[in-house]
């Protein structure tokens, strides 16, 4: 079938273009809808542009929330720290002791004290600890001592070992010699003894009580 339009297609467009004059090739300016139209994409784009916050403040706002967790880090960290030095210093409680007094054998300066004892380990070492303590002045020239008594089978003395001397205002904790073992020299003895050189027990014990498992 033979083509009825010769014309049409990329021949029509050759011929027009043929036909036309140098003033039909000048470039129109275009109605003022378009520049209107343009405008106000541009002005769109740049309020969404408003919107996104440059890089500079997304890094400045990471670092804060970076600092932030790290800070926490650091306060968990040390908060477990400052349990763990707790747990260190105040040990672990093995046994205890109530120390009472005994008119008919002690020291009369014993009739108004009063106290306890904890045996506590502590990094492997024990330690007694004196607690509630409402222990007399010893006086002038004398001290208040700490003992650990290994008892017979009738409960007399038969051994003891000085652990050291106290203030009475503020007990303190004395260690026990890993050569006696407090299960065995399980009774506590606090005693009045004189600076007269003697390292023995004076026999002037105010307050003394066995200890016992918790």
């Amino acid at each position: 079938m033979t083509d009825k339009h010769p014309e049409s297609g990329n021949g029509a467009l050759e011929s027009l273009l043929r036909s036309m004059e140098t003033e039909d090739l000048e470039l129109l300016d275009p109605p003022e809808e378009i520049w209107q139209g343009i405008e106000a994409s541009i002005a769109s784009d740049r309020e969404a542009r408003a919107t996104v916050i440059p890089l500079e403040s997304r890094r400045r706002t990471a670092r804060r929330v970076l600092i932030g967790v790290a800070a926490a880090l650091i306060a968990a960290v040390i908060g477990f720290g400052a349990f763990l030095t707790l747990r260190d210093d105040t040990g672990e409680i093995l046994a205890t002791a109530t120390l009472a007094y005994d008119p008919a054998s002690f020291d009369s300066l014993g009739a108004a004290a009063a106290g306890g004892a904890n045996l506590v380990s502590h990094d492997g070492k024990l330690s007694i600890d004196i607690v509630d303590a409402a222990l007399p002045s010893p006086g002038g020239g004398a001290d208040l001592e700490v003992w650990l008594i290994l008892p017979d089978d009738e409960g007399n003395v038969a051994d003891l070992v000085s652990l050291g001397v106290v203030n009475p205002t503020d007990p303190e904790s004395l260690e026990v010699p890993a050569s006696h073992d407090p299960s065995a020299y399980f009774v506590i003895d606090i005693s009045v003894e004189p600076r007269d050189g003697d390292a023995s027990h004076s026999g002037r014990t105010i307050l003394r009580g066995p200890l016992t498992s918790v």
